[in-house]
């Protein structure tokens, strides 16, 4: 079942297109990585799908509703969003910034089913015994871990995270890819997720949605998607998928960068 689905979106900025007619169905319940150089639109529609900013042309539905017409509360029961951002509010520490992602379904204080949701979460992240640290003294880790539990608190039906790894060791890069993998499959979330790295992505993702200079350029599964002929045509540099040890990897291919147009 198509359960999230980009309907001829199209965004610019002040006459600049940045992408044009996207099409692209994410299957609920399915890990979905969005690739493509730098300047290919990937954020700018991760930001339109749930309505950050609002598309010139399309629409964007949840289940056949058009999640535009929604309110912004409606909306944040619906798409739960971590930022590309991870700088720390000042003051707030580890369990008052989870407890933010409640507000959606709060009144006017927090309920005790709220404090038992967020201790939950807390639990569930490995991150009960930092519940009262300020935000400011967490590793990158530690603190992408608070946002996503931030995200879920808001008990979301897709998770959308703008580069969740690009400033983690790879201890951590492992660690946050490995959490999001978990949560899709237990609680059947939808998540979609700008990434870089294409092999974290192979490994990781259900399917890849690629882009090119505003356009979808190719949609499917990582063998799908990431021929050397697209890696060439998209990144410039000549890649192969290979299984090694029953892994899929790309690698360079010898004489891997392609010459510059003059």
């Amino acid at each position: 079942m198509s359960a999230l689905e980009l309907s001829g979106l199209s965004f610019s900025y002040r006459q600049h297109p940045v992408f044009h007619s996207i099409c692209l169905s994410v299957e609920e319940g399915r890990f979905c990585a969005l690739l493509g150089s730098n300047g290919a639109g990937k954020t700018t529609l991760l930001k339109c799908v749930n309505h950050l900013l609002r598309p010139s042309e399309g629409r964007v539905l949840w289940r056949g509703v058009e999640t535009g017409r929604l309110t912004m509360r409606e909306r944040a029961r619906i798409y739960g969003y971590v930022p590309q951002n991870t700088q720390a509010r000042a003051g707030l520490n580890v369990f008052e910034t989870v407890l933010s992602g409640r507000l959606p379904h709060m009144g006017h204080r927090a309920s005790p089913a709220d404090v038992n949701e967020v201790s939950s979460l807390l639990e569930e992240l490995g991150l009960a015994e930092l519940a009262f640290r300020p935000l400011h003294q967490l590793s990158g880790g530690e603190r992408q871990r608070v946002l996503i539990a931030r995200a879920l608190a808001q008990a979301p039906e897709v998770l959308l995270l703008d580069e969740p790894i690009s400033s983690l060791d790879l201890r951590y890069q492992y660690e946050i890819m490995d959490l999001l993998r978990r949560v899709s499959r237990d609680r059947g979330l939808t998540v979609v997720a700008v990434l870089h790295d294409l092999n974290m992505a192979v490994e990781y993702a259900d399917e890849l949605a690629l882009l090119k200079a505003g356009q979808l350029y190719a949609k499917g599964t990582p063998r799908q998607v990431l021929t050397e002929q697209a890696v060439e045509d998209v990144f410039g540099i000549r890649m192969e998928l290979m299984t090694i040890k029953g892994r899929s990897v790309l690698l360079p291919v010898r004489d891997a960068v392609a010459p510059s147009s003059p």
